[in-house]
């Protein structure tokens, strides 16, 4: 999927030169639902959303290409317990975690669009680009909540864990409307493709409890590796293939400070 994005990235900065001058900032903020995919929602399902939201900020190089940041604090979570397949009923594993992301991409408008114009006052858009993100997931057991990364719940070694910060692959779309000159309203699709399996604080095998247990000296933590206490050391806790990722649904809102189209009248 990486390359995917180069590409579209690439044939947007070559739209550069085709779009008629309509230079200007927008800025302003989305509000929306999260999901996420990996191995604790392993067949994309979209019945447990969480929720999420961020702030945009957008130069228009001209009326087909402009550069988009964003800084987005989401909410995801995946339990086993939502699904009825055998595997995930016995493992019983849960997270949650709070994301934050910043991101640029490269966007592209299908239309002329023309905040202020009676003809270009719409257009769908793609956007791909790159950007960061940090995480921390936790679980609850007993109604205890604990920090997993901490854990060591796959047997990683004391100061070895998975980092929480890493990059991620942006690839977006939707559908922008100009209320008028000023305002436009815009639908949004995005999908977060990470550099990371631990999204989940799952990936690999399980470990041997005891030596872990040995090696963090926390009470309880058997029951953050094993909660249902069925697994032997090298059983599979989960798939290590693919990354995990995120999407988010939204509707957002921007002020653009650009210049206007002058009237045909005027010109």
């Amino acid at each position: 999927m990486t390359h995917k994005i180069y590409i579209i990235t690439w044939l947007m900065v070559f739209s550069l030169t085709l779009g008629k001058a309509q230079k200007g900032f927008e800025a302003g903020a989305w509000l929306g639902a999260s999901f996420y995919f990996g191995d604790l929602n392993p067949n994309y399902d979209l019945t447990h959303p969480g929720v999420g939201g961020g702030g945009i900020v957008r130069y228009n190089f001209n009326d087909r290409i402009n550069l988009k940041f964003g800084i987005n604090y989401i909410h995801v979570h995946g339990d086993d317990n939502y699904f009825d397949n055998s595997f995930q009923q016995n493992r019983g594993l849960n997270f949650k975690s709070n994301v934050l992301d910043i991101t640029s991409e490269l966007e592209f408008n299908f239309f002329s669009f023309e905040p202020g114009s009676q003809d270009h006052y719409y257009t769908p858009f793609l956007s791909a680009g790159f950007g960061i993100f940090k995480f921390n997931p936790k679980a609850t057991y007993d109604g205890e909540t604990m920090e997993l990364r901490y854990l060591g719940t796959e047997g990683q070694n004391l100061d070895d864990e998975y980092y929480d910060t890493k990059l991620s692959g942006a690839l977006s779309g939707g559908f922008k409307y100009a209320i008028n000159s000023r305002w436009i309203l815009q639908f949004i699709v995005s999908t977060r493709f990470l550099t990371t399996d631990y999204l989940d604080d799952v990936s690999t095998t399980y470990p041997d409890v005891l030596v872990v247990q040995s090696m963090r000296n926390i009470d309880n933590i058997a029951k953050f590796i094993d909660p249902t206490d069925t697994s032997y050391p090298g059983k599979q806790r989960g798939d290590s293939v693919g990354m995990d990722s995120y999407s988010y649904f939204g509707i957002g809102l921007t002020y653009y400070f650009g210049g206007l189209q002058c009237p045909d009248i005027s010109r």
